[in-house]
């Protein structure tokens, strides 16, 4: 009788052990990594919960250049430093080393100089450079913004071995502007309202870039196209703080050459007048890349080309106020903006 006892103890002890056991593995994994449901604990099921290791998408993607980082470069200004700091995040985010190098040069001349003696493996410049690069060529390219393109990538590559990535679909040229009121009271709008004032008498007190009184696609260009002429008591030439002057009506200046994507302008409320016949050339900025470092590792192309295609005018003018006006850095706001727009995963 004892013996009948013990053995259905036993029984009832093994059966109540197989009850645990099958608790522990329904609808889970086993410690074995296999699943109960006879599928891996590590297969689809796992992409959107945790792994082993911790939460998916907690570890950083491997390095694709270990040790062999890619040297990203600008030049010294607002717009290069934000530009210049969207390229290093989307880069690093994309997996690659980088050694930043944004606002390290103080001209073009520096930075093309830099990328031909492979100094930086990437640097960012403007479409409308190839009017100064390539002799002979045809201007009228550098009315548009694909074909400026066109013409300055296809003789970088054939001649120097540089690779043009694509470029941001806005013009950042140089431009003409004017106080609000002063386009409302006289009717000032583009160059040819322009033109009209000057003709009629108007007064005229222009603060210009030194280089632009005598460029062809300056103010030279600007008066044989619209058909006015400029004494040269009815123009000063810059020393700095050109847009500053144009709010204050510093020294009686009400009209100023800038740059068409200046957030100060933005900030000033100024109307930068429409040039119809472009007469300055397009000048979209893009990364320029040496071939070979392309070559190693192209899918820097396209981490470039994702960020530069998504950013319109006013986008841009806004983040350079940013910088301009309040003083944020260009680290943040390129952050920010590649956030988002989903370019980049994390802060």
């Amino acid at each position: 009788m004892k013996k009948g006892f013990a053995t259905l103890a036993a029984v009832v002890m093994i059966l109540g052990l197989l009850a645990a056991c099958g608790d522990s593995t329904a609808g889970g994994a086993s410690s074995n990594g296999t699943a109960a449901n006879g599928g891996s604990a590590s297969g689809p099921a796992s992409s959107g919960g945790a792994s082993g290791s911790g939460a998916a998408g907690s570890e950083p993607a491997a390095i694709i250049n270990p040790g062999d980082p890619i040297i990203v470069s600008t030049m010294n200004d607002t717009e290069g430093e934000i530009l210049g700091k969207m390229m290093v995040l989307a880069l690093r985010d994309a997996g690659y080393e980088v050694t930043d190098n944004v606002f390290g040069y103080s001209g073009t001349v520096n930075g093309r100089t830099a990328l031909l003696e492979k100094e930086t493996d990437i640097y960012m410049d403007y479409t409308g450079r190839g009017l100064r690069l390539i002799e002979g060529v045809d201007e009228s390219l550098y009315h548009n913004m694909e074909t400026a393109w066109q013409s300055v990538s296809e003789w970088d590559k054939a001649n120097n071995n540089l690779i043009w990535t694509r470029y941001a679909p806005f013009n950042n040229t140089d431009a003409i502007a004017v106080r609000k009121e002063f386009a409302e009271e006289n009717n000032v709008y583009d160059m040819y309202d322009f033109a009209r004032y000057v003709n009629e008498g108007g007064y005229v007190n222009l603060v210009v870039h030194p280089y632009w009184v005598t460029l062809s696609t300056g103010l030279p260009g600007m008066e044989a196209t619209y058909g006015f002429k400029l004494s040269e008591d009815q123009y000063t030439i810059s020393g700095g703080n050109d847009e500053q002057l144009l709010a204050e009506g510093t020294g009686g200046v009400n009209v100023c050459m800038l740059y068409s994507s200046s957030g100060l302008a933005y900030h000033y409320g100024f109307v930068i007048l429409d040039d119809p016949q472009v007469v300055s050339p397009v000048y979209s900025p893009c990364p320029i890349i040496v071939a070979e470092r392309l070559e190693r590792y192209p899918g820097v192309a396209d981490a470039l080309n994702n960020v530069f295609e998504s950013i319109a005018l006013a986008e841009m003018v806004e983040m350079n106020a940013r910088v301009e006006v309040n003083g944020e850095s260009g680290e943040a706001v390129a952050r920010e903006y590649l956030l988002g727009k989903n370019l980049i995963k994390s802060a």
